[in-house]
């Protein structure tokens, strides 16, 4: 009988113990979770890289020479975090996976000529504009047979992978939608008539149209104006903050002015 009270009493003696010991390590497991989660989305200062998604697409907008990035966006990012003493890596992404590398923690910022629209609102938080422009139609110079949107209608039309050329295009079932992952090579398949119409930003058309001479854009057919907005994730309020703080300067101080001039006329 004493044997087994006593068997008894190491038994309960292990399992509190047991419990005391799993207690504590999920206690410091939450914590350290906290603790992580806290400074992932506080610490942002010179001391802690900043990552940047970028989509490398085309001038002006952001583009490589020479290995190096160049271009608005670019410029407008490290920009503001001049102004609000961030450090910054820049991460090449695909434009198409962007808003899936916000939300999977991969980047912090995407920067890409993002259109802000009401269905990406409901996935990620904007900044305010930093830039307006509309979408534009390109076709080969001697094409004459494309001036509406409806004569789009049965053609094979190029557009950049989940861009909001390819929203406009796709909404159409009688448009074939093309993807592309750059503007090059949506030009690039025009040109060889793999295509009969590319529809990229507006930018970027009037940039190709200046140097060659081969395209030009079917005026008459016009798209409203959409703003430009930096992107980071739903919950993360202070670098929000930080971004708009750091656009506000830049458009106060001239510099904003400066990279329009730069990149833009």
């Amino acid at each position: 009988m004493h044997a087994y009270l006593f068997m008894k009493k190491i038994i309960i003696f292990v399992l509190s113990a047991l419990f005391i010991l799993i207690s504590f390590s999920v206690c410091d497991n939450n914590s350290n979770i906290g603790e992580a989660k806290k400074t992932y989305y506080n610490n942002y200062s010179n001391e802690t890289a900043v990552r940047v998604g970028i989509y490398v697409y085309d001038y002006p907008m952001i583009y490589l020479s020479n290995n190096n990035l160049i271009g608005f966006d670019y410029d407008i990012m490290n920009e503001i975090a001049k102004a609000e003493n961030l450090k910054l890596e820049y991460i090449q992404t695909q434009f198409s996976e962007l808003i899936a590398s916000l939300q999977n923690n991969i980047i912090d910022i995407a920067i890409a000529g993002i259109s802000i629209t009401e269905e990406r609102k409901k996935l990620v938080s904007f900044s305010d504009k930093y830039y307006s422009s509309s979408q534009g139609i390109i076709v080969l110079k001697n094409n004459n047979n494309i001036k509406t949107f409806d004569d789009l209608i049965g053609k094979n039309v190029g557009v950049i992978k989940d861009t909001i050329s390819d929203t406009i295009i796709s909404s159409s079932n009688n448009i074939n939608v093309v993807r592309f992952d750059i503007a090059g090579s949506t030009l690039l398949s025009l040109k060889l008539g793999n295509i009969e119409a590319a529809m990229l930003d507006r930018v970027t058309c009037n940039n190709y149209i200046k140097y060659d001479n081969d395209i030009k854009i079917a005026e008459d057919i016009i798209f409203p104006e959409l703003d430009y907005g930096i992107a980071v994730r739903k919950d993360d309020n202070v670098l929000l903050e930080k971004i708009n703080r750091g656009l506000n300067t830049i458009m106060s101080n001239g510099v904003y002015e400066q990279l329009i001039y730069k990149h833009l006329n």
